[in-house]
């Protein structure tokens, strides 16, 4: 690795930094709100290095001072980020512009140590109220200053762990607040040299573990060093209300179908702490659902107390349950302590009335989860963090717990050498439906799993990472705490493919869960026979490649894989934000990656599976090609598992369905929000009730992965020749249980074509004859070779298109495809800003990357928001067999 001067940089970024301009807006005057609610201090920060600063922390939050040579800093955010929002260094996600940034390892930790400063005013202090200063996430260590004094006492550390700091004394009411935070890298930032977390010494703080790079991701190279959560300010009086519980019990078995004749049951408690030297009392109240919970408490000088409410009945109750299976509505409860007629501190939460329930199945050696009494069968995905950098926003989960929704999916895993997500995204999840396996910050690869020639330290002595096992401990429970009272909170895991520290695991199993989250199953890491396990003994995850389609009918994997992955390179418009032509020319060839930048960014490779489908001539080709096998790959690998649901699996989450930056693997979207036909391969093959084509058994099978029957369904198998003439079809009636897959007849392939040939399915009511869904293959006589596509007639289906502003930014619409009598393949819809070329981003379809049979026609919805006025938006289709194609609205 490139060894850098670190005196060189210094000096070359001061004077990058003498040339910023830095913006300097009016002080902002902070309106201190009522007890329960907080104001954001996300703008006007201003960031320096630490040793360009020569004064300390109680000088510098002293009185004003020149701002020359500050930076506009991003908080949240962190010391990269300001630098990158400053032009420092130029985008990291392109090429190999990340090989420009200095890496801590080199620099050392000072060149990324530095000052946040804030001013505002408060020129309406509150009588009678205390007033507090949150940090929901500094990594890693801290010092906080305020108006000339050191407000903690101890220095913060660590990653996971929030801070409250009464700052009532401090604050100025006829002058500004100076703000100051001097935040120093994790102490040991591990050396980049290729291995899963480096050289594994990142594993040594408690923080996130990927950031000296992984498989799948280049180095952070501050290590994500930051105020990178949300900064707020609150009030309360003198007792404050703190980390409300709730648990929802729903006894019996359940249906979404129908009105709920047994009542559920909220069970809350809150903990209160009197912040005073002198004791206090008052009344706790609780309202919810219309009614409304009181208790007297006393407080004994500076006590904290934990409260428990009765329980409470709710009749009728409006369940949650995940994605497919039904609605997932959310209640609402407010929390107060109110003394002589004012209200000291308050909480409100949302909380959704479900009970899960779970068990080893005995068929199978997987885990089975119980949704209000039903049996799900699990879909899922990989889920590693939104942004590599920690540009987190509630917008940018919503977006992306969407697509996870629409893709049918039920449950996101969030793996552990990342992060513990954010409230925002488990609002999203509780939004969409979306169960939550959550990891804790650990992973095998750093923690010891095995020997490992990358690591600096032994296998014995990466067993005892970290090295501060109170820390994480109290780490845990506070995170805990944060998210608990979501119901898309499904399970707690440990860490990844290898438990935590022997003490650190004893704990979390034998206290910490026990306590703070008794309801939800604990697993000490990912592939934990607690977990996963057959009768055979074999317990795991993966593998991550492409594999034939037939693999996936055939490969008796783990009975719940937490994960086994693909292939996922984006389109063609992605692949160019990603790199230069030049690169993209040297493009892979039979799955062999030459080039240094398309290895940089971490390509799997498709092996000969692209020139199956024809000579790859350019990227343009290349992208064209793979997006009809990432199509093929995730369907297949969906309905291959599924074909064996409840015999061999209780489920799968795919390895990854995304990734937080420009990478070229294991992903149904990429970094920029662009969909794939990974997603739609996804959607498909995930359907709840789903007919599909078993490659192996060359048999039509049906899918129920409802909890409801499904009764007299009309199963139709036509096959088409590249013409678009029909040479075979056939269809059965079938009634089909919840929960099951049954086979219902053979496919024969047609002898009147050599090459690729098309089987459509179609599922409708067999009363009404309403279509439910269809599924076509495109399959071949010809083992492996798909070159026949090319013979597919050029064709150009009729279009259509409406677009409609919400209102504001918001617009949704419709496409509408028909085609004539020849068949029109792999029509895929985009949504561009005419006038300047680019992509709209993100754009929410229905579906996308359409075939059509002769005379099908196909409605798709799209809804998303863009500043681009209407006048602009342009809908284009691309398609296999058609030039580019302009939506006529």
């Amino acid at each position: 690795m490139k060894k850098y001067n670190c005196n060189f940089f210094t000096v070359w970024l001061c004077l990058l930094c003498l040339l910023v301009p830095v913006h300097i807006k009016a002080i902002e005057v902070i309106k201190l709100l009522e007890p329960g609610q907080k104001v954001l201090l996300n703008s006007g920060w201003i960031a320096r290095r630490a040793n360009e600063v020569k004064v300390d922390g109680n000088t510098l939050s002293a009185v004003p001072f020149d701002k020359a040579g500050w930076l506009s800093a991003r908080v949240p955010g962190t010391v990269l980020t300001t630098m990158l929002e400053n032009k420092l260094f130029p985008a990291p996600e392109f090429g190999v512009n990340n090989n420009l940034i200095p890496d801590i390892y080199e620099t050392g930790s000072g060149f990324y140590t530095f000052w946040f400063v804030k001013e505002f005013k408060t020129p309406d202090l509150p009588q009678n109220k205390n007033v507090w200063l949150n940090f929901r996430g500094i990594n890693y260590k801290a010092d906080i200053f305020l108006n000339g004094k050191r407000i903690n006492a101890t220095t913060h550390e660590g990653m996971f762990l929030r801070k409250s700091f009464d700052i009532t004394p401090y604050l100025h009411s006829d002058k500004a607040n100076i703000l100051a935070v001097i935040v120093f890298p994790p102490t040991y930032p591990g050396n980049p040299n290729g291995g899963q977390g480096g050289d594994g010494m990142i594993a040594r703080n408690n923080t996130m573990q990927y950031t000296p790079g992984w498989d799948w991701i280049q180095p952070v190279r501050d290590r994500n060093t930051g105020i990178w959560d949300e900064v707020s300010i609150t009030t309360t009086g003198a007792v404050k209300v703190e980390h409300p519980y709730v648990i929802t019990k729903v006894p019996g078995i359940r249906s979404p179908k129908d009105k709920q004749q047994k009542d559920a049951f909220v069970k809350t408690s809150v903990e209160l702490e009197n912040t005073t030297n002198v004791p206090q009392q008052g009344m706790l109240v609780c309202e919810t659902n219309g009614q409304t919970l009181k208790q007297s408490v006393s407080l004994q000088p500076k006590e904290k107390k934990c409260i428990a409410f009765k329980d409470l009945s709710i009749r009728n109750p409006e369940l949650w349950w995940p994605n497919g299976i039904g609605k997932h509505p959310l209640y609402r409860m407010d929390i107060r302590f109110e003394q002589n007629g004012q209200v000291s501190d308050s909480e409100n939460l949302h909380y959704g009335i479900r009970e899960i329930a779970t068990e080893k199945d005995p068929v199978t050696g997987g885990r089975m989860f119980f949704v209000n009494g039903q049996k799900i069968y699990i879909t899922g995905g990989n889920y590693i963090n939104s942004d590599w950098l920690l540009r987190l926003s509630p917008e940018r989960y919503r977006d992306e717990v969407r697509f996870h929704a629409e893709m049918n999916l039920r449950m996101m895993r969030i793996w552990g050498g990342a992060l513990l997500e954010r409230p925002e995204f488990y609002d999203a999840c509780d939004e969409y439906g979306i169960l939550v396996f959550q990891d804790l910050w650990g992973s095998g690869d750093c923690n010891g799993a095995w020997e490992d020639p990358t690591k600096l330290e032994s296998q014995e002595r990466r067993w005892e990472y970290p090295d501060n096992h109170d820390l994480f401990i109290a780490s845990v429970e506070d995170q805990v705490k944060m998210v608990r009272n979501h119901p898309s909170l499904c399970f707690w895991c440990g860490a990844n493919e290898w438990p935590l520290a022997k003490d650190i695991d004893e704990k979390l199993k034998t206290e910490v869960f026990p306590k703070l989250d008794p309801e939800r199953l604990f697993a000490s890491f990912s592939t934990d026979t607690v977990f996963t396990r057959n009768l055979l003994g074999d317990n795991g995850d993966g593998p991550y490649g492409i594999q034939e389609v037939e693999w996936f009918f055939t490969f008796r994997s783990h009975p719940f894989n937490p994960e086994a992955g693909s292939v996922g390179s984006p389109e063609i418009e992605s692949m160019r934000e990603m790199m230069t032509e030049q690169d993209l020319a040297e493009f892979p060839r039979r799955g062999r990656t030459r080039n240094y930048v398309w290895r940089y960014h971490k390509d799997l490779g498709y092996l000969d599976q692209l020139e199956r489908l024809g000579e790859v001539k350019d990227i343009e080709t290349y992208c064209k090609h793979a997006q009809v096998v990432n199509y093929d790959q995730y369907r297949s690998f969906m309905e291959g598992w599924a074909s064996n649901m409840w015999k061999w699996y209780t489920g799968i989450l795919i390895w990854k369905t995304q990734n937080p930056w420009t990478s070229l693997r294991g992903q149904m979207y990429d970094w920029t929000l662009d969909v794939n036909a990974s997603l739609y391969g996804t959607k498909k093959g995930c359907e709840p009730l789903h007919p599909f084509y078993n490659p192996v058994e060359k048999q039509v099978e049906l899918l129920n992965t409802n909890i409801y029957d499904c009764k007299n369904l009309l199963v139709k198998a036509e096959i088409y020749d590249r013409e678009g003439k029909r040479v075979w079809e056939k269809e059965t009636i079938a009634d089909m249980d919840a929960n099951t897959v049954k086979e219902l007849f053979t496919v024969t392939e047609p002898q009147s074509v050599s090459g690729v040939y098309f089987l459509k399915l179609t599922l409708a009511d067999n009363e009404s004859k309403e279509q439910i869904t269809s599924n076509i293959y495109w399959l071949t006589t010809s083992p492996k070779d798909y070159t026949t596509l090319y013979q597919l007639p050029r064709t150009t289906p009729r279009l259509q298109a409406r677009l409609v502003n919400g209102g504001g930014t918001t617009y949704s619409g419709v496409v509408e495809l028909e085609a004539d009598k020849k068949i029109s393949f792999f029509n895929r819809i985009k949504v561009f800003d005419k006038e300047t070329g680019k992509r709209i981003l993100p754009v929410h379809y229905s579906d996308n990357y359409i075939t059509l049979m002769p005379g099908d026609r196909q409605q798709v919805k799209l809804d998303f928001t863009t500043s681009v006025p209407k006048e602009r938006i342009e809908i284009v289709v691309d398609s296999w067999t058609a030039d580019r194609m302009v939506c006529p609205q």
